[in-house]
């Protein structure tokens, strides 16, 4: 008779214990931001929520900064490819999808909605080379972007570009632009000044 109610305390409880999620073998944990931190393992960085739930996979492509761990800003966190040898940045939204695809030659994090990026375009030129293929020419633009991956503004280019530099280790394409403020962007020009956009309404 004794033994009834700690069966049935066994029945309540065993429910629990069977829906609760262990994570181990984390090699390193960050801060909470936007209500997810990151974590790694065997070199992959994922994501969990407050509750300690996995919410984003683990992965490879999820970008880090230099010395610390990746975080989520306006809702998105930047990922990477490598495709051809050059790497590309996109974003990933807080469900792990790939919300904007990797189409950005170098691209900074969010910042209050807006996130600065450069990408490349190709032309195709009238002439031929010497082996009778079309001359392909390629440029690239520094923009401002929003989460829905619209264009908000244009701040330099086109700019001629060397699609070979991208392979090279020793080349670093960089931005000329900075936050000033919620809505404010500075770009420094080739005169060696700099303008100031605001951006959105």
């Amino acid at each position: 008779m004794k033994s009834k109610p700690l069966y049935i305390l066994l029945l309540l409880f065993l429910p629990f214990a069977t829906i609760a999620q262990v994570i181990t073998k984390i090699d390193e944990v960050g801060s909470f931001t936007e209500n997810l931190a990151a974590v790694k393992k065997d070199g992959a960085w994922g994501f969990i929520n407050t509750d300690g739930d996995l919410v984003v996979d683990f992965s490879t492509e999820i970008l880090s900064p230099p010395n610390g761990a990746p975080t989520f800003s306006s809702g998105m966190c930047m990922f990477k490819e490598v495709r051809d040898g050059i790497t590309f940045y996109g974003f990933i939204n807080t469900k792990g999808e790939k919300a904007i695809p990797a189409e950005y030659i170098v691209a900074s994090p969010f910042e209050n909605g807006f996130a600065r990026v450069i990408k490349y375009y190709e032309t195709e030129s009238s002439g031929t080379n010497v082996l009778g293929k079309k001359i392909v020419n390629y440029s690239y633009n520094e923009l401002v972007i929003d989460t829905n991956n619209e264009v908000v503004q244009h701040l330099i280019g086109p700019k001629n570009l060397d699609m070979q530099n991208l392979k090279s280790s020793n080349f670093f394409l960089g931005l000329f632009s900075f936050f000033v403020g919620e809505n404010l962007i500075a770009v420094y020009q080739s005169d060696n000044t700099f303008s100031i956009y605001k951006l959105g309404n």
